[in-house]
């Protein structure tokens, strides 16, 4: 390879970044993407091997899941929670799959923790990772008060590049 290919697959590297996700030259992603292909995560999940894994991780009985469309925009593509074994699923939310906007909420807080959140049937579920701990989880609540938390080890980042470009950033922190 001779210099000026060398020279156009760095410029093309800083330019796409190592996914291929555009980025800008001195900044974070200018284009929003969720998750990592599903052969790619560290464990097994409840994402279709033509998805992308957001967050996933095991608990002693069952797999918790957030799984996204490989393509995904301020106007298309899905992000969908899922809770269950293979081949039976207890829940996932939303029912269908859709856009994330109007459906999750995503914070980034200073010190670096972040939450993934959404409300169905008067239960607010907030999937977090503490950058303080080694155990990532589920927290449940009902009229504000913690009915449950689902805690589990290994359960990696949520993997959210630029949510504010898909409508569910809640923070200024969000991006």
């Amino acid at each position: 390879m001779n210099r000026r290919h060398i020279s156009l697959a760095a410029g093309a590297l800083l330019l796409l970044g190592p996914a291929g996700a555009a980025t800008s030259r001195d900044g974070p992603p200018t284009a929003p993407t969720a998750g990592v292909p599903a052969a790619d995560w560290h464990e097994p999940t409840l994402c279709a091997p033509t998805e992308n894994v957001v967050w996933s991780c095991r608990t002693k009985k069952k797999t918790i899941s957030v799984c996204a469309s490989r393509k995904i925009s301020a106007r298309e593509g899905y992000i969908q929670y899922r809770i269950g074994k293979p081949g039976a699923l207890e829940m996932r939310y939303p029912e269908t799959l859709a856009h994330p906007r109007g459906q999750f909420r995503y914070s980034l807080y200073i010190q670096g923790n972040q939450s993934l959140e959404f409300t169905r049937g008067g239960y607010g579920y907030a999937i977090f990772e503490d950058l303080r701990s080694p155990e990532d989880g589920i927290i449940v609540t009902k009229n504000d008060a913690e009915v449950a938390r689902i805690t589990c080890n290994g359960g990696g980042a949520i993997e959210i590049q630029r949510p504010d470009l898909l409508g569910i950033a809640d923070t200024p922190y969000g991006n």
